[in-house]
């Protein structure tokens, strides 16, 4: 697709495109995959023209749910999503654009909690401006602890959507967090981290679901540790930031997973990245699986993924594997 034709999105995708699933009780339908907004997609060494031609290629596969985050590049990816969608002729009444507050950029540069009551009031405003938006669709808590949640923020968040600027309310976060919000009001929708590399949070997702919150898989690729070789990664510079990325956040248990999963995501026919997406869009009560990307052959390789039942003999081995490594549950990774 030409980075700057007129594009108008799907919003009833048909057969041959990616399916959609109920949000929880929102009444929203969203695509089974979304495309995350945000990491090297939003920052201004990639080319805003390849990354216009990434979103495209998710409109025009039946993407509808876009996630990004006031935190992601200081605001540029806010306004990045923005331009992009005016400038792919899409129709923003017709997606379900998510972005998150909560973690802001400092003076220095450094992500910072604030999760005051005024903080996140100004930061609505802030990505309603950037997002040029007259209401947010989905508004969502990064990283918040179950202590960050007081009856004024709660309040305060409320308010939001009695006022209009905001449609829905979630939160990004780790498994004590997410616990906690589990039929907790006023959240729609929960947004854990699910992958073959952290599976556990899944039975939280299905209890979430069993209250009528929609939810959302965070890091569904375990960013990447598992799939390509290292010349894959140095070849590009966006493939030294997400290598940066992983080292930065990976613990040693996640790369002695890491190293028994490239043997496992292992199939003809597909690549690892397909069969991990695949194993996530299988798991109990998920509306959708959040990934980033750079790159339009891999939106269509997971969209064509998404469609497919995950091999048997697959499924099997990471059961075992699970069972394997039960005990390090919920380790190491960040919001």
């Amino acid at each position: 697709m030409a980075a700057g034709r007129a594009h108008r999105p799907i919003v009833n995708a048909p057969a041959s495109s990616i399916v959609l699933r109920p949000l929880g009780n929102s009444g929203r339908m969203v695509s089974s995959l979304g495309l995350g907004c945000a990491s090297y997609w939003a920052k201004k060494q990639f080319s805003e023209q390849r990354a216009r031609a990434v979103l495209g290629a998710a409109l025009d596969a039946g993407i509808n749910l876009l996630d990004t985050g006031a935190s992601y590049a200081a605001g540029h990816a806010e306004r990045r999503l923005s331009r992009s969608l005016r400038a792919l002729g899409a129709m923003p009444e017709e997606l379900l654009i998510g972005t998150k507050v909560g973690t802001i950029i400092n003076a220095r540069g450094r992500p910072v909690k604030d999760f005051s009551r005024t903080g996140i009031l100004d930061q609505v405003d802030q990505s309603l401006e950037r997002l040029g938006l007259a209401r947010i669709p989905l508004l969502q808590l990064h990283g918040p602890e179950p202590a960050d949640l007081s009856d004024e923020l709660l309040t305060a968040l409320d308010h939001l959507k009695t006022q209009g600027k905001v449609e829905l309310l979630g939160i990004n976060g780790h498994d004590p967090v997410i616990r906690h919000s589990i039929g907790l009001k006023p959240f729609d929708v929960l947004m854990p981290f699910i992958s073959v590399l952290k599976p556990d949070a899944a039975r939280w997702a299905e209890q979430a679901a069993e209250t009528g919150q929609g939810v959302l898989a965070a890091g569904p690729l375990a960013r990447m540790l598992f799939a390509p070789p290292l010349t894959h990664w140095i070849m590009r510079p966006s493939g030294w930031w997400y290598l940066a990325r992983a080292l930065r956040h990976s613990s040693d248990s996640d790369w002695k997973k890491m190293r028994r999963l490239r043997s496992i995501l292992q199939h003809s026919g597909w690549t690892p990245a397909q069969l991990a997406i695949a194993w996530v869009l299988e798991q109990p009560g998920l509306s959708s699986a959040v990934f980033g990307t750079t790159q339009i052959l891999h939106v269509e390789q997971l969209v064509e993924a998404a469609a497919r039942r995950l091999p048997d003999e697959v499924r099997e081995a990471l059961d075992r594997f699970h069972a394997e490594f039960q005990p390090d549950a919920f380790e190491g990774e960040r919001a």
